[in-house]
This record gives structure tokens, sequence and C-alpha cells, in this order.
């Protein structure tokens, strides 16, 4: 009995830290909840590339150019700080870099296959951490936020243990979703399950997910791109599941579950809800979004076809909001169209970049435009 009520302290504790305000309380109480997002500038940075990844940390921005293996560093008024091609063979190969984190001036890059590679602050390449297994993950969403330092360990997304593929019926219901990579033992286990909360852990199939999560306060936040829900984890070895919360969005369209498999021909009669991004500061979680396109509008407007995919916009919303400790969630804030890729939210109090989207405003430039963003709290 002594043992049940220590685990019952425990876990009352937990959902305490991870629910409780973290800011001073009078700072709070005359703090709304509803925000604004506002474009108070912009930076134009003389590169161009089809850029679907990024980050932006402490005033330097970092992105890698889809075409060709080169990261391009710049500064918050554009200037180029550092630009690095590295080869698909030989010494400092870098092969299927996808997603990128930076931390105490190593960035961090995970791929899908095998290695998790360093670079300086220089962009110089400074070796790479071998998984102990080939990774299954091919291809999928751009500028996930699925990897981060923690405790001296990475956290990331890399299925692929005992070669078990995350393509297979009720990969997420059955087995461990990410991986917890010692950088002291250069060592790998597998951890984090899917919640009791979540659509992914019942019989029903639903269209398949991305993981995006951030690490705050010690507490894990992560989502699946198309359930609205935000569920957080203890970290620690295990890393414990403590509770899920709806982030109750007002427009996010979705295929049902159903008792056989999503096909592909399924997932083109309407386009998704998706959730983009997980942001954190010690005070607030972020969360970007789109609510989808609805099944008569994706079909009359052909939306399946390629060429047509820069239509997305005319037809679907992003958004974001804000979910502040003590208070709940914000109001809805609308992304606008014009904008392509946000790539980091450091803070609310920061102001933040995103790519502008050259090809939804009709214009052709010879580099790259970035809006300067700017959340303003009511």
């Amino acid at each position: 009995m002594k043992y049940i009520l220590l685990l019952a302290l425990a876990a009352i504790t937990l959902y305490s830290a991870c629910s409780a305000p973290k800011s001073n309380p009078e700072n709070q109480s005359i703090n709304s909840n509803e925000w604004e997002l506002q474009i108070v500038d912009s930076i134009q940075v003389d590169y161009l590339a089809d850029i679907r990844e990024g980050i932006f940390n402490d005033g330097v921005g970092i992105i890698k150019d889809i075409m060709s293996t080169t990261l391009v560093k710049f500064d918050s008024t554009g200037n180029i700080l550092a630009k690095k091609t590295y080869p698909k063979e030989g010494p400092g190969t870098v092969m299927w870099l996808s997603t990128l984190h930076r931390h105490n001036e190593v960035i961090y890059g995970s791929s899908s296959f095998n290695n998790i590679y360093k670079f300086d602050s220089d962009l110089n390449s400074i070796g790479s951490l071998e998984m102990p297994f080939p990774g299954e993950a091919r291809g999928g969403a751009y500028n996930r936020r699925n990897i981060v330092v923690w405790n001296n360990k990475i956290l990331l997304w890399y299925p692929g243990r005992d070669g078990i593929s995350p393509y297979i019926d009720h990969f997420y219901r059955d087995y461990p979703l990410l991986e917890l990579y010692d950088l002291k033992t250069n060592t790998s286990k597998a951890v984090v399950r899917t919640p009791p909360t979540s659509k992914y852990n019942t019989d029903d199939f639903f269209n398949r997910p991305y993981l995006n999560f951030v690490i705050e306060n010690d507490s894990l936040y992560l989502t699946f791109t198309n359930e609205p829900q935000v569920h957080i984890y203890a970290m620690g070895d295990s890393i414990q599941w403590i509770r899920s919360m709806d982030f109750i969005p007002e427009d996010f369209k979705l295929i049902p579950g159903q008792k056989s498999p999503v096909t592909y021909s399924q997932s083109m009669q309407m386009n998704e809800a998706r959730i983009y991004g997980i942001y954190s500061d010690p005070n607030h979680i972020m969360i970007t979004y789109n609510g989808g396109i609805d099944g008569n509008t994706f079909v009359n407007n052909e939306l399946k076809e390629k060429e047509n995919f820069y239509r997305y916009p005319e037809f679907r919303k992003d958004y974001l909001k804000i979910y502040q400790y003590g208070f709940g969630w914000s109001n809805e804030m609308i992304i606008p169209s014009k904008v392509k890729l946000i790539l980091n939210i450091e803070s609310v109090d920061k102001p933040f970049y995103a790519l502008r989207n050259d090809e939804y405003i009709g214009e052709e430039q010879d580099y790259l435009t970035f809006y300067k963003l700017q959340l303003v709290q009511k």
C-alpha cells in the first residue's frame, strides 16, 4: 500500500509540473490570452534554391537546399555568414540530410538511413554519430521538429529497430516511436509509446502521421500531424506519459477512422489538416497547423495534380495557437498564405522568421525573402 501511495504522489507531482504556470502570477494577471501575428519587416538572402528545411536561433538562420546537400547560414539582416556544399561520396560525405537542430554551437542533422551528422558553427562537417541499425523512414513532411538534445542525449525520430518499418499496419500502436541516443556511450534505446488518449492507439486505421515534438521544463510535448492533441511526457530514462490535451482547432478536417488501411486513392480525395510544428519557451507552447481542404473543393479543383500543388493556399488556411501555462489556449491566429515556411519560434517575446511563398504571390526573384514576424499580446 505504501508503494501505491508513493506512485500516486509522484504522478500528482508530475501532473502539476506539466500544468502549473511557470512565470510570475502578478505578471500573468495583467496579460490577456488574446494574440495577433504581425509581419513587421522582411530580409533578403542572396541565395536562390528550393528551401524546405530551416531553423533560426539566437540571431542566426540555417537553411538546406533540397536539390543539393548545401547549408547556408545567415543573420537577421540577411547577410550570408557561411555556405557549404558537402560531397555525396568519399571523405565528409553527407547523404539524406533531413531535420536540423542547433545546440551549444553544434548543428545536428538527422538522416533517414544511418547517421546523425554534426557541423560546427561555420558549417564545417565535424563527423557523425552512427545509429546501431539501418533506418526505415522514407521521405515525408518537410521541416519537421523531430530531433532535440536533452541532458547529453539526443531524442529523435528514427524508426527501424529490429527491422520494423513505420509503414506496417498499426506501427504507431504497437511499437516505440522514438530513439534516445546517449552522447556519452554512443548507444541508443527505444522510448516513447503512443498514449491511450490517441486515436493511433486503437484498432482503427487512419492516414499515416508524422511526428513533431519539443522538450521544455523536462517535459516532452509530442504531436501526431493529423490529430488535434498535444501529448505530454515526463523526461527521464523511460520517458513516461502524463496526460494529453486537445488544442481545440475550429478548422481541422480529417479522414475518419476505418476498419481497413487508408488507401492512396482515399488520401487523394481531400487534403487532411496537418500540424506543421510545435515550439516552446518556459511559459508557452506554440502550435502551427493548417485546416485542410474538404473533398468537394479538392476534387473539383484537381488539387491532386502536381501542377496544382501551388494552389493549396487558395483553399486552406494556416493557423497558430499558443498555450499559456495557467491560462490555456489562445485565440486561433491566421498565418498569411504568403508565408511558406516558419523556421522556428524561440519565444513569444522574440521575432521569428519565415520564408516567403514567391510562387503564391506570383513573383520571381533571384534571392530568398524571409518575413520577420512578431507575436503581439492584446
